[in-house]
């Protein structure tokens, strides 16, 4: 019984360990250019849908080498339409949040935790990335592509 325990806590530490690079790289390293720096400077020209929708095309592109060496290129197209479901997540929890890096590099490296690593094959990254595309569709219907919250969008002042 206490090496089931062992094993256990181990495996803890070390998602956890995991889960902190995420966030560290993805959700902080990312997010420092596309939503602290482009999205407010974006929204301050356009709507926060079309900011989005420009960002979420150069996004795409950043992550284009992936198909090189890890993607099927049969899912681009599912897998675009995913990205851009992010992005309006993204910008509906920036906008939100009064524009908390923080909340969106966490939500980032989480979500990329749980759908693009070892951590979270199979059904729960399809679930949870399913989840994901469905409430980007709402949060348009619900927020408006004004400003896709309640708050007001960020920009640069």
């Amino acid at each position: 019984m206490s090496i089931f325990w062992a094993k256990s806590i181990s495996c803890l530490i070390w998602e956890s360990g995991a889960l902190f690079l995420w966030i560290f790289t993805y959700g902080i390293g990312e997010e420092v250019g596309w939503r602290g720096y482009a999205l407010p400077r974006l929204q301050e020209k356009m709507s926060a849908l079309n900011a989005t929708l420009v960002l979420g095309v150069l996004w795409a592109l950043w992550h284009l080498p992936i198909f090189f060496y890890l993607f099927d290129p049969a899912i681009a197209i599912g897998w675009f339409f995913g990205l851009m479901s992010g992005a309006i997540l993204f910008t509906w929890l920036y906008n939100s949040t009064d524009g908390s890096l923080l909340a969106v590099a966490l939500w980032h490296g989480a979500f990329n935790f749980i759908t693009a690593s070892a951590a979270g094959e199979g059904l729960g990254a399809a679930i949870m990335s399913t989840l994901v595309m469905v409430w980007a569709v709402v949060l348009i219907f619900v927020y408006k592509p004004a400003n896709l919250s309640t708050q007001e969008k960020q920009v640069i002042k």
